[in-house]
This record gives structure tokens, C-alpha cells and sequence, in this order.
């Protein structure tokens, strides 16, 4: 439960309304199952020669996939957008012991985003608008927040944790359904680990994926404005003013490596593109159309989950991932 509400913004943005699932209605997806040199002097995180392994086509839309230390294995979410749209999509939470045995864990989560911890699964769930958490074991399930200056979120879509418990979650409206949206932004929010709840950025368009650099002092999030930006986040958990960082189609899912490379799925284009702390494109995923989110996982998180609006993808890489 909340103990404060901290209102650190006030600034009312209208948006031209745009559904996700539009995104998703695209032909048949054929992989292009290759990576693309790098491309520039920096090495390349990625193995030579390497190419992602269907793991399944069998499924619908999905996203927010995460790796769980107590179950070694990867949770990732499907959204059925032939469904019922009256709360968002319909949504199936499934589990991949690696290499491919695949079950279905939750039916009817409702959820987006995943991020696995300890014996707790965090969902960012749009049937419920809001940030809650699951009992990995028992699958009891309790909503953390759901409310920001006493206006419903709209859809919450992704998140990572500071290694001092702090959440950042990021609420666009991509999967608002046919409810009537509360809030005047789609904003980024920081949940503080003594359970204060501030508005870090109520300027982005849709905002999106979110991750943190390994030494926990720069937060990346990726927007609907074909940008990522970074903050920078001091000593005292205090968060500096939006930079432009890098432009990115569609950004999407992101992901950061152990040596601060950062993974965007740029959605529409169905890349997945790699950059230095810098900025610098060093290499990129080519998946087909409607690549959507990414996850390091498995023996020494060298393992790559990726996403997509077709197909779900596993690839090894050279540098591990951060560990949740």
C-alpha cells in the first residue's frame, strides 16, 4: 500500500488516440534470421554468426518477457486483441524452461509487462490498470498501485527496478480498451522503496520500454516520438530533466547488457538495435515486422528471450545481461 502521494509534475498533454493492435495486423511474419555487422569500432555483444531460434509461431501478440532466478526459467506475456476489448485484451502468461518447453502459467492475467524477482512476479496490468505483483508458487495475486493523484492509470506497460527496490513503470494507453482514459498524460512514474508514488515525465508520447545502465545512475525510456530519452538519477534517488538521447523507429521494449549496452526493439521496423552507453549503433537483430520486447535470461543470462507479434524467438549473445 501506498503510505504518500507525490506530485513532482503537473503538465496536461492531449495525444492523438492510436491503437496497438492496429500494429499487430500485419502479414504473415517470415523472420529475417540474421545479425547485421556492427557498425562501428565498438564490439559487437553479439555472437559472429549467430542467428535467433524459433522457439514457437503458435501464439498470438507478445510482449513483456522476464527471467526468473527461482524458477530458472522465463515468464513472457500473450495478448489476444480478437477479444473482448472492453478491459484491453485478453491476456495469457506463459513460462520457457529453456531450450523450448513452453506452458501456460496464468490465463485471464490481464498483464503486459513482466518483471520476475525474487518469488514475486510484477505485472504491469491494463485489465486491472495497475502495477501489482504475483506469488510465483501460490499465483495470489496484489495489486500495488493503481491510482496517481486519485485518477485511474491508463494501461501500465513496462518497468525495471533499482537495485535499491525502487520501481520505474511506464502507463501510455495502448491497451486502454473501451474505457474512458482518467489521466490528461501517459506518464513514467518512480515508486520509491518506502512506497511513494511522483510523476517523473508527463511530456512523453505513449512512453514505453524502461531500463536502467548497470551502475543504476542513468533510467532509459523509449517513447511513440521515435525517441529515447535518459535521465540521470543522483546519489539521493533525485532525477534530472528529459535528454534527448537517440532516435529510434518505434520504440518499443529495452533492454541493457552487462557492459551498458542498450537492446531498443524498434517495433514497426522489426529490429532489435544495439547501442553503446554513448549512443552508437554497434549492432542490430533483424526479426520482421512487430518485434516488441526482450529479456536476458538462462546460464549466465547470455540467453536472449525476444517477443514479437508472431513468433517467439531465443538467440545467445557474448555479454550477459543485467541480473534482475
Amino acid at each position: 500500500m501506498l503510505k504518500t502521494h507525490k506530485k513532482t509534475l503537473s503538465l496536461v498533454v492531449f495525444m492523438l488516440c492510436f491503437n496497438k493492435a492496429a500494429l499487430a495486423q500485419q502479414p504473415e511474419n517470415t523472420p529475417l534470421l540474421n545479425t547485421v555487422n556492427s557498425q562501428s569500432n565498438e564490439p559487437s555483444p553479439l555472437i559472429k554468426g549467430a542467428t535467433p531460434t524459433l522457439v514457437s509461431d503458435n501464439l498470438l501478440f507478445l510482449e513483456g518477457p522476464t527471467w526468473s532466478n527461482q524458477d530458472n526459467a522465463f515468464y513472457f506475456s500473450e495478448m489476444n486483441f480478437a477479444s473482448s476489448q472492453a478491459l484491453g485484451p485478453d491476456s495469457t502468461i506463459y513460462k520457457l524452461v529453456l531450450p523450448n518447453t513452453l506452458t501456460t502459467y496464468l490465463k485471464h492475467s490481464g498483464t503486459n509487462g513482466l518483471y520476475a524477482k525474487g518469488e514475486s512476479l510484477y505485472t504491469l496490468n491494463h485489465k486491472t490498470q495497475s502495477l501489482s505483483k504475483i506469488n510465483i508458487k501460490s499465483k495470489t495475486n496484489t495489486v500495488i498501485v493503481n491510482k496517481f493523484d486519485g485518477l485511474s492509470f491508463s494501461s501500465p506497460n513496462d518497468m525495471t527496478m533499482h537495485k535499491n527496490g525502487d520501481i520505474f513503470f511506464t502507463d501510455p494507453n495502448w491497451q486502454l480498451g473501451e474505457r474512458s482514459q482518467q489521466m490528461p498524460y501517459t506518464g513514467v512514474y518512480k515508486l520509491s522503496n518506502t512506497g511513494t508514488l511522483s510523476l517523473i515525465d508527463a511530456t512523453l508520447e505513449k512512453p514505453n520500454g524502461v531500463a536502467l545502465s548497470p551502475d543504476q545512475r542513468t533510467l532509459y525510456v523509449g517513447d511513440f516520438s521515435n525517441r529515447v530519452s535518459k535521465y540521470t538519477i543522483d546519489e539521493n534517488g533525485d532525477i534530472s530533466p528529459r535528454e534527448d538521447f537517440i532516435k529510434v523507429t518505434s520504440p518499443d521494449g529495452i533492454k541493457v547488457d552487462s557492459a551498458g549496452n542498450i537492446y531498443v526493439s524498434s517495433h514497426k521496423k522489426g529490429v532489435i538495435n544495439i547501442y553503446t552507453p554513448r549512443g552508437s549503433l554497434i549492432d542490430k537483430i533483424e526479426l520482421g515486422p512487430n518485434v516488441t520486447n526482450l529479456a536476458f535470461g538462462g546460464k549466465n543470462r547470455k540467453t536472449l528471450l525476444i517477443t514479437t507479434a508472431k513468433g517467439l524467438f531465443t538467440l545467445d549473445v557474448k555479454v550477459a545481461g543485467l541480473a534482475n
